[in-house]
């Protein structure tokens, strides 16, 4: 009977939905992987290895080069992440009280001035600045100095976004180079650590409270680093349909590792559902209550 409760009340606990999971250990080569991954033309693929990896026993490797034209870059398009939504709507939309939560293992193999080597969220193929939001990157990005805005931390980029000078939150001030629209910002808030060499866990969580903006929470190794609310207005609140790994650009001679790609909505029952949830419940703890009673 306890088992029949806990089915009836799980009808109002939120659900989620993988959109795209991959440990990349299940390509054979670097051949199975492209076929999977295409590249993004016009540059060449990233590689397929066994050295460094978080889920055995493969990652996605992108070499460290001066010359973007060497610098790898890959992309999976998928069905617009909205189409999983509690709405059922699709299209350009994240109902209140959905999350959209992205996040992949990111191996940092020099630390040092940031370098380019980065994995981007995306509404399709060519984001545009306007409305906001239509790209999101985590990873690194040569624009800020490891001295400035705090510190040697992780990055993320909003396209269409300018981070303020001033945190709002009482963390490091960002440097001039992170407040320009759509530049890299520290992810420094929150006490998160420093950057260091080996495999870090990325992730950004995708809200909205209103509606009518998009809110954003970062984390780095599962800590809370970064808060970046109410972006844009309506039209801020992206579908996504793409993935791309690696910079496509030249970074610094710093080789990357990406591992554990996974994107997820999770979604929470219509108020309608929930009521009914509520309903059922005490409708079945009454019947159990009664039949415990003496004769």
């Amino acid at each position: 009977m306890a088992s029949a409760i806990l089915a009836c009340c799980g009808l109002s606990v939120a659900n989620g939905a993988i959109i795209i999971s991959d440990n990349f250990d299940g390509y054979a080569d670097t051949a199975a992987f492209t076929a999977a991954w295409p590249v993004v033309s016009p540059q060449p693929t990233g590689t397929i290895v066994s050295d460094r990896f978080v889920s055995a026993s493969n990652s996605v490797h992108n070499v460290g080069t001066s010359a973007t034209a060497s610098a790898e870059r890959n992309g999976k398009s998928f069905t617009e992440s909205d189409t999983y939504s509690s709405d059922g709507v699709g299209g350009s939309n994240l109902p209140v009280g959905d999350q959209l939560i992205w996040s992949f293992d990111f191996y940092d193999s020099a630390t040092g001035n940031p370098q380019r080597n980065y994995a981007n969220l995306q509404d399709g193929t060519g984001p545009g600045t306007s409305p906001a939001a239509q790209l999101i990157s985590l990873g690194l990005n040569n624009n800020q100095l490891s001295t400035v805005s705090g510190g040697n931390y992780y990055m993320a980029r909003i396209l269409g976004f300018a981070h303020t000078a001033v945190d709002p939150d009482g963390g490091p001030n960002e440097d001039a180079t992170g407040t320009a629209s759509g530049a890299y910002f520290k992810l420094n808030d929150f006490g998160v650590g420093l950057r260091s060499v080996g495999w870090h866990n990325l992730k950004v969580i995708l809200s909205t409270d209103d509606g009518n903006s998009v809110d954003m929470d970062f984390y780095v190794d599962n800590t809370l680093a970064e808060k970046v609310y109410n972006i844009g207005d309506a039209l801020a609140l992206r579908s996504y349909d793409v993935i791309r790994i690696g910079s496509g650009v030249s970074n610094g001679n710093v080789d990357a590792n990406f591992d554990n790609m996974q994107l997820e909505l999770v979604t929470v029952p219509e108020p309608a559902t929930v009521a009914l949830a509520g309903i059922l419940c005490m409708n079945l703890l009454g019947v159990i209550r009664r039949r415990a009673l003496p004769a």
